[in-house]
């Protein structure tokens, strides 16, 4: 493999999934090679079939790696809880052994289709060891903050795509701090980053991760990353436009993991909803917070809010729904 070189600087992607998860993080590491000029990549996964790794050396072509992390996590003795091991293995990227080589790593879910090359995503300045994307949706329910004892105004990030910078992380043991977290706070590997990286993130462009979960302003032709952070292309389907879901049938083609990306029906699944949303502001009235909220909340203000801090290299905003006008 050819790593991505920007300056001195060398960067890698990587995801990392359980056997039931396997067979879309490989379509979306293919999808990443398909858009991408050449940069390492590497697929972590826990108890994969061997017909599934086949497949998977056979659609990855030797341009990602395989990396059968079961026995680290295992041995490493970190407890779960209710949680999936492969959840929180993003956590332990300081102590992989191939990652050294290292100074910016990538990180996507399974869920998400790139449009964009991953390089310009891992390449861009950082003044905060982590790169990551606001989660919207979050401002609905402020309570996040008591919950997760973080600052007044603490800003919360959807940790579905990140890029993190290793020498900082390293130097500061900011992972070996989320790991201990997730285990005295019974947290989810989302929660424990964004507790121990408060104010420690820079503002992604929102394009990298741009969720389809309740939008309706933003659809995928515009995304660099699409999250389909709601209906899934191999479950429900819903709010995964048709666009979308014939890539995934395409990166599925000529191997057994095809069926789940049928189309179910001749239509968008949720374009309803996407409609009703349309009539937030009438159900706010007479609603909870949460739909009070929704009905403030302006998602083209917020994009254009956080695709100019990105630009400027801005780590993220205090208070962002009094910035989007419906604190």
């Amino acid at each position: 493999m050819t790593a991505a070189v920007s300056g001195t600087m060398k960067s890698c992607f990587f995801l990392a999934t359980d056997a039931n998860y396997f067979p879309y993080a490989c379509l979306t590491a293919r999808r990443i090679l398909d858009v991408s000029t050449p940069i390492d990549g590497f697929l972590l996964y826990t108890g994969a079939s061997e017909p599934d790794l086949e497949v998977a050396r056979r659609l990855l072509k030797g341009r990602v790696k395989l990396v059968d992390v079961t026995d680290f996590m295992t041995n490493f003795g970190f407890r779960f809880g209710t949680y999936s091991i492969a959840a929180y293995v993003r956590l332990f990227a300081d102590r992989f052994p191939f990652f050294e080589p290292y100074d910016r790593i990538a990180y996507t879910d399974c869920d998400v289709l790139f449009n964009r090359d991953i390089n310009d995503l891992a390449g861009q300045p950082l003044r905060a060891p982590l790169l990551a994307a606001h989660d919207d949706y979050m401002y609905f329910r402020p309570s996040y903050r008591q919950k997760l004892k973080l600052a007044p105004g603490a800003p919360y990030f959807n940790s579905g795509v990140v890029v993190f910078d290793m020498n900082a992380v390293r130097e500061n043991a900011l992972l070996e701090q989320t790991r201990k977290t997730a285990i005295q706070g019974k947290m989810n590997d989302q929660n424990a980053l964004n507790v121990v990286f408060e104010g420690k993130w820079q503002t992604m462009h929102p394009n990298w991760n741009l969720q389809s979960l309740g939008t309706r302003e933003f659809r995928f032709s515009q995304a660099w990353a699409r999250h389909f952070a709601g209906g899934k292309p191999w479950g429900s389907q819903v709010g995964v436009e048709l666009e979308a879901l014939s890539i995934w049938r395409d990166l599925a083609k000529g191997t057994p993991w095809r069926k789940p990306f049928e189309q179910r029906i001749p239509f968008e699944r949720g374009v309803m909803k996407r409609f009703f949303r349309r009539f937030d502001v009438v159900a706010g009235l007479f609603g909870k917070d949460i739909q009070r909220r929704r009905a403030r909340y302006d998602g083209s203000k917020m994009h254009r809010i956080y695709a100019r801090q990105a630009e400027e290299g801005a780590l993220a905003v205090q208070f962002p729904e009094v910035l989007g006008g419906f604190g």
